[in-house]
């Protein structure tokens, strides 16, 4: 005789359909329903792009609002000027500002063969030198600086070639964080060499005029107020 196998699950009184049914509802939680995946997904995209937008705010500048827009860029997009004209306007201040190239080359006989050759010198007079050739829209200026109590020769910065704007233009990232000029402007390049003491403010004027007061000179105003503090000892 065989005896009967029992069991000690709980009997099911539901059809094989009816418990198929609420096994897959069991299975998959409410928050993960096929048809609320998109709004969540949608929901927690928007929050990690906040979020990372808000991480960013230390890289981005103060008054970059007066950078950003169709508006604002027009604004900058004024006196356009090729390094020649810059540099005409200078000499005409008083500037001894060259032209020519800081570098020339010479033909002497080489030291060991008594052959000709071509020897690059530099350029002894002058304060300061535009560049002769042109690299990714720019061509340096260099001049005469003092670092740790040396005179030395050095590029300071570029222009825009072969027209630039008075004030650059900046380009932004996702997160409205600012990463390279879109175009350099000649007021930049005048400020640098300000503050490297090749110039000096009152010979800018002289050249250019003052700068005006508006939002648009807003950052150039800033760091000369800077540089002057700096220079009185005012600030470090």
């Amino acid at each position: 005789m065989v005896n009967e196998v029992k069991s000690n699950f709980e009997r099911s009184t539901a059809s094989y359909d009816e418990e198929m049914e609420a096994r897959q509802s069991y299975a998959t939680p409410p928050e993960f329903q096929p048809n609320e995946r998109p709004v969540d997904l949608e929901e927690a995209v928007g929050m990690r792009a906040e979020a990372n937008y808000a991480a960013a705010a230390p890289r981005r500048w103060r008054e970059q609002k007066h950078f950003i827009g169709k508006e604002n860029e027009e604004m900058r997009l004024v006196n356009i000027k090729s390094p020649h004209m810059v540099f005409r306007k200078l000499q005409i201040a008083g500037v001894d500002a060259r032209i020519e190239a800081p570098h020339f080359y010479v033909w002497l006989p080489d030291d060991q063969t008594g052959k000709l050759i071509s020897v690059r010198k530099e350029r002894s007079v002058g304060r300061l030198w535009l560049h002769d050739d042109v690299i990714e829209g720019r061509v340096g200026v260099s001049a005469w600086v003092i670092e740790n109590g040396v005179r030395i020769r050095k590029m300071v910065t570029t222009l825009q070639y072969p027209y630039g704007p008075e004030w650059s233009l900046m380009r932004f990232d996702e997160f409205d964080v600012p990463i390279c000029e879109k175009y350099r402007g000649w007021r930049t390049a005048l400020l640098n060499l300000i503050i490297a003491d090749v110039l000096t403010e009152d010979e800018v004027n002289r050249a250019f005029g003052p700068v005006p007061l508006s939002p648009v000179s807003l950052l150039y105003r800033e760091r000369l107020y800077y540089h002057r503090q700096k220079t009185k000892g005012l600030m470090q």
